[in-house]
């Protein structure tokens, strides 16, 4: 069915509505959960407004665009697929998704969960200090230092993130000889083995001699 033009040109401003108001609900869907995703993560950790604001408009720039490539697609009768992005629509569950990678999503929750208690509780307690105290730097020293952690600690584990990346997985390294001893330990079995192959054979003979 042809979805109205002028319809289509007001929900493509919007990240995903694009997409499914012409019945592209999974392709929609995975974009407005990267956007709110990317505002939540905003709105948790404040160094990294920026960064989801970042997202947000390279978000908003592909979701107005591909509205109209799948326009013209469906138009061209050449419509691909409704699928979720990064692949998550066809063998990979959410009970399948979590079971694979249930330790990311525990230290996800764990960092959120320190970060609101170290904003709310720590942080709450040292800024009715700051306030309250107009002549005291020490109090203000502390405070602006305690205000830092959560940046130095971000930008710590994005180096270390990339310093993995550029590294990559580590492999083990095995010896192309293999272990010289290893014909020896496996002698054993293959003795016992042939020996009992041996002795069927030999059964075998005195059954058709009889």
């Amino acid at each position: 069915m042809k979805k109205n033009g002028i319809l289509t040109f007001c929900f493509a401003f919007i990240p995903g509505a694009g997409e499914m108001y012409q019945g592209y609900m999974k392709r929609g869907l995975s974009l407005v959960m990267i956007c709110a995703a990317a505002i939540a993560l905003g709105s948790l950790f404040y160094p990294l407004v920026g960064f989801a604001f970042a997202v947000c408009c390279v978000v908003w720039m592909y979701s107005f665009f591909d509205t109209f490539n799948l326009r013209s697609q469906l138009l061209a009768g050449a419509a691909p697929e409704d699928d979720y992005l990064f692949h998550l629509g066809h063998d990979v569950s959410l009970e399948r998704l979590l079971k694979t990678r249930h330790k990311l999503f525990g230290w996800v929750l764990v960092a959120v969960g320190l970060y609101t208690l170290y904003d709310e509780l720590i942080m709450g307690f040292l800024r009715e200090l700051y306030w309250n105290s107009e002549n005291n730097w020490i109090i203000r020293v502390i405070y602006n230092i305690m205000d830092e952690v959560p940046t130095v600690l971000i930008c710590l584990a994005l180096i270390a993130l990339g310093a993995w990346l550029v590294r990559g997985p580590q492999q083990k390294k095995q010896d192309p000889a293999g272990d010289p001893f290893e014909p020896f330990e496996q002698l054993p079995g293959q003795l016992d083995a042939f020996s009992g192959y041996s002795e069927k054979e030999d059964e075998n003979h005195d059954g058709d001699a009889q």
